[in-house]
Parts: structure tokens; C-alpha cells; sequence
């Protein structure tokens, strides 16, 4: 009789411990669908920042180009000005 419990004790276990093995399985499935679903919603968030990022970028670019235009006709101006000025003094004296 010893001998006919001994396999069954062995089946129980490893029936066991298959269903813990089991069960690690689908733990682990789950968490993977969570991972994989919060992934999806953090790329839909990200693909419309990444948009407005390069909006912004092209809209930098473009002020800085401008910026650099608006620098050189100022200092144009300035040199005009003085010009101007002197032409004014030589003819006031």
C-alpha cells in the first residue's frame, strides 16, 4: 500500500506544482497585456507632442531667420543714421 502512495504523492506534486507554474503563466501574460496596453496609449499621447514639437521647431527656426534679418536691417539703419548725421553737421558748419 506504501507503494501506491508514493506515486500518487509524486503526481499530486508535480500536478501542483504544473498549476503554480500555471499560474505564474497567465500572471506573467497579464502584466505583458498591461504592459503592451500602456505602451500603445503612451505612443497615441506621444505622436501628436511629437508634432506640435516640430511645429515649434520649424516656428523657432523661422523667428531666429527673421530675427537675424530684422539684426541686419538695424544695424543698416544705424549706419544710414549716421551718415545722415554727419552729412548734417558738415553742412551746418
Amino acid at each position: 500500500m506504501a507503494t501506491d502512495t508514493l506515486p500518487t504523492t509524486f503526481a499530486s506534486e508535480g500536478i501542483e506544482e504544473f498549476l503554480e507554474l500555471e499560474a505564474k503563466i497567465h500572471r506573467v501574460a497579464e502584466a505583458l497585456k498591461e504592459a503592451r496596453a500602456e505602451r500603445d496609449q503612451a505612443t497615441a499621447t506621444l505622436r501628436p507632442l511629437q508634432a506640435a514639437h516640430e511645429k515649434l521647431q520649424q516656428a523657432h527656426a523661422q523667428a531666429e531667420h527673421e530675427l537675424v534679418a530684422l539684426r541686419k536691417e538695424r544695424n543698416e539703419i544705424r549706419q544710414r543714421v549716421a551718415r545722415l548725421v554727419k552729412q548734417l553737421e558738415g553742412a551746418e558748419a
